[in-house]
């Protein structure tokens, strides 16, 4: 029998619709949904994701849903932001869509792309992405480390040892980018790892389907000591 430290509660803002993809800004979260009404996306027929804003309330539950920002939601989908601590920037997953316009691969496949936005005078803007992504593979799901040097992602770029893998980047001090690194077979397995999350003592948790689970994918998490990685230990 597998123990279950963890009592999971359901919030008062869940739809219908798919809800996923919190991060803290402020004293708010930030998440991705599809309760939006709007064009519908071909593979599955819902709307195109947005990005949603809640209060959180003293008893930790969830209130007042609004759209996060015009100027960072699209007609495309947004997801997975994750902010500064000083709330002045962010970072988010959209699709390829720059100056209005797809662009796709030779395959017509639309891929997904980290973006960097900051907040100026209340708004959103110097919208960009991302050096290290491209028109081939995808890039998505960024985390930030504790001290903001370093940000972790998910993507299926050459060098990943499975369909997608967890990478981290250095950001340097001038705002430039190191190179990608791949996190290695202690984390990476041939199927996919993603939603990487890194806590303020250095725990990475992570969502796979290759590590041992009990289906689809599992929470895991792994300490983050000196550029290695614990084991990872599923959660459920």
């Amino acid at each position: 029998e597998i123990g279950r430290p963890y009592i999971v509660h359901k919030t008062a803002i869940n739809s219908p619709s798919s809800d996923f993809g919190v991060s803290f800004f402020g004293d708010k979260i930030v998440f991705a949904s599809t309760r939006n009404s709007g064009k519908l996306y071909d593979w599955n027929n819902q709307p195109y994701l947005d990005l949603y804003e809640a209060d959180l309330n003293e008893d930790n539950d969830l209130s007042n849903v609004t759209l996060f920002s015009s100027e960072i939601n699209s007609k495309m989908h947004e997801s997975n932001a994750v902010f500064t601590k000083d709330g002045k920037t962010m970072y988010f997953t959209r699709n390829n869509f720059i100056a209005g316009k797809k662009r796709r691969d030779q395959n017509k496949v639309t891929h997904l792309k980290i973006y960097k936005a900051f907040l100026n005078n209340g708004k959103w803007s110097n919208i960009s992405e991302l050096p290290f992504n491209s028109d081939n593979f995808s890039v998505e799901h960024p985390a930030l480390s504790p001290d903001e040097k370093q940000l972790y992602f998910s993507s299926d770029m050459p060098g990943a040892i499975g369909s997608f893998d967890l990478f981290v980047v250095r950001i340097n001090e001038d705002g430039t980018y190191g190179s990608p690194k791949n996190l290695g077979t202690e984390i990476n397995t041939e199927q996919r790892e993603q939603f990487p999350f890194v806590s303020n003592n250095n725990i990475l948790y992570f969502a796979s389907d290759g590590h041992f689970g009990l289906g689809g994918l599992d929470i895991f998490k792994s300490k983050i000591s000196n550029r290695s990685f614990s084991e990872p230990i599923n959660l459920s």
